[in-house]
């Protein structure tokens, strides 16, 4: 309705324009100074967007000898290859990272199941206890948009004693491994960023 009204006063202050295909043309080329500026927001915008990551079937993207590793250091032996899952989250050049979930209930506890964290080289950089309950609509792991050291930096969610709140941890990439940096209580769905990312 606005458009429109702005549009019929440009219209008006050219009363010569009879024609209504030139009208039309006129029409368009103010409609396009508005639309085109907003499409190029929402496309920047959408650029900038972290990727969601889903959990993958691990032998479909880990090396066989990073998931035997992973096998050998965190499982008692017990453990299928092929029920492993993983995200896969790639780095800013320092190689990808991989994220086990075992699907086992061999490596799981009262606190959570165990989810380590493996460089492509097959270095163990973090090695998390974390329980995968969560509310709907909630992350268990997902990379923010941080990056330290090559990395960018992962964000862990667990629920709380508070209704409707959870915890999220920070961990950042410090050079032997991921560190917990920061922790916040936030509502549950509430899109929390530490700020805007920043290359260390």
């Amino acid at each position: 309705m606005f458009l429109q009204r702005i549009m019929q006063s440009i219209i008006n202050r050219f009363p010569t324009i009879k024609s209504y295909i030139h009208q039309a043309i006129l029409a368009i080329g103010c409609m396009a100074l508005f639309v085109v500026p907003a499409l190029l927001v929402k496309t920047t915008s959408s650029i900038n967007r972290l990727p969601v990551l889903t959990w993958t079937d691990a032998q479909n993207i880990v090396p066989a000898s990073l998931i035997k590793r992973a096998l050998r250091e965190n499982s008692t032996g017990d453990v299928e290859a092929e029920s492993i899952k993983v995200l896969q989250v790639l780095s800013q050049g320092a190689g990808k990272l991989y994220i086990f979930d075992f699907q086992s209930p061999q490596l799981c506890g009262a606190g959570g199941c165990v989810y380590p964290v493996y460089q492509q080289s097959g270095k163990l950089l973090l090695s998390l206890i974390a329980n995968p309950n969560l509310p709907k609509g909630e992350v268990l792991i997902r990379p923010d948009d941080t990056v330290r050291n090559g990395f960018l930096c992962l964000v862990i969610t667990q629920t709380i004693s508070i209704e409707g709140m959870v915890s999220r941890s920070q961990y950042c990439y410090q050079g032997a491994g991921f560190l917990k940096l920061n922790e916040a209580l936030t509502k549950v769905g509430e899109n929390f960023v530490w700020g805007v990312g920043q290359n260390n």
